[in-house]
C-alpha cells in the first residue's frame, strides 16, 4: 500500500490570481506519483486528503487535469482510494468511476495490523482509535532549523509517536458533548462500542511541495491543524522528528528547546 497526502492540484491556479505565476505542477506531481508506485507496485493507492485545492470554488485547472492524473495512476495501481479532505468538494465528479471516495471520518485497512488513515481536519471515526496506527495529512508538518549564522529554513517532516488512551478518549467524548464519570477510556469504549488502543500516529508531510507547513517546533501545538491537536488530544513533545529521507532529527520538545536559542 502506497499512502501519500496533500497533493493540491490547482495550486498555481490560486497563486496567479495573487500575481505569482509559475507553471503547471500537475504533470510533474503526476509523474512522481507514477514513479513510486512502478518502485514499489503498490496493489492499492491510498489519498489522505486533500487532492485538489480550489474551495469553495473548483477551478478550470483541476476540472481539467484531475481526471487524466486518476486514468494515469489507475494505469500504474489497481485500487485507488481517497479520505475526504478540507479542500476536497465535488472530488466524486472530478474521480474516474474506479476511485472509491471515502468519507472524513477515514478507513481502517488490514487485518492483523489496522491502519486507519484520514485527512485529519475532522476526527476520524470511533471505530478507528482501535487501530494500531493513525495517518493523518492536513498539518503540512515542517521543521524549523537554525544554522551557526543564524539562517532560518523550514523543512518538510514526518511526525510519529504513540498516543495516550485517556488522553484521546477525553478529547473524543468532548467533541462530541458525551457526559461521564470516571476513566474516560472506559467511558468511549461503553459510548461508541469500541476498544481504544493506543495507536502509533504518523503526521504526513505534504506531497507537494510548493505548499507552506506549519513548523512542528515552533508552533504552540493547540496553534497547529485539526480537531485532534487543538483539542489537546496528542502529547506532541513526545513525537519523535524525520525528515523526507529519513534521518532522525529528535523529539518535538527537544527541537522546540534548541529553536528558543
Amino acid at each position: 500500500m502506497l499512502i501519500v497526502a496533500d497533493l493540491h492540484i490547482g495550486l498555481e491556479y490560486e497563486l496567479s490570481k495573487a500575481g505569482v505565476n509559475i507553471p503547471y505542477q500537475t504533470e510533474r506531481i503526476q509523474g512522481e506519483l507514477v514513479a513510486l508506485c512502478r518502485e514499489h507496485k503498490p496493489d492499492r493507492l491510498v489519498i489522505a486528503g486533500d487532492v485538489k485545492h480550489g474551495v469553495p470554488v473548483t477551478s478550470f485547472q483541476e476540472k481539467r487535469e484531475l481526471p487524466t492524473l486518476f486514468e494515469v495512476l489507475r494505469e500504474v495501481v489497481p485500487k485507488i482510494d481517497v479520505t475526504r479532505g478540507n479542500h476536497d468538494g465535488n472530488i466524486q465528479d472530478l474521480a474516474t468511476k474506479e476511485v472509491e471516495i471515502h468519507s472524513s471520518k477515514g478507513i481502517i485497512l488490514g487485518d492483523d495490523f489496522k491502519i486507519a488513515v484520514f485527512h485529519g481536519h475532522a476526527w476520524p471515526k470511533a471505530k478507528a482509535l482501535e487501530a494500531d496506527c493513525l495517518i493523518a495529512g492536513h498539518n503540512h508538518p515542517t521543521v524549523l532549523l537554525r544554522t551557526p549564522l543564524g539562517i532560518r529554513m523550514t523543512q518538510r517532516a514526518w511526525v510519529k509517536g504513540v498516543t495516550e488512551p485517556g488522553r484521546l478518549a477525553k478529547a473524543f467524548l468532548e467533541q462530541d458533548a458525551v457526559r461521564y464519570e470516571g476513566d474516560p477510556v472506559v467511558a468511549f469504549n461503553d459510548h461508541y462500542n469500541a476498544q481504544i488502543g493506543a495507536p502509533e500516529m504518523i503526521l504526513m508531510p505534504t506531497f507537494n511541495d510548493l505548499l507552506g507547513g506549519l513548523p512542528v517546533n515552533g508552533e504552540a501545538p493547540q496553534s497547529l491543524l485539526g480537531p485532534m491537536l487543538r483539542r489537546n488530544a496528542l502529547n506532541t513533545e513526545d513525537f519523535e522528528v524525520y525528515l523526507l529521507d529519513g534521518s532522525y532529527l529528535g523529539k518535538v520538545g527537544f527541537l522546540r528547546e534548541k529553536n528558543s536559542y
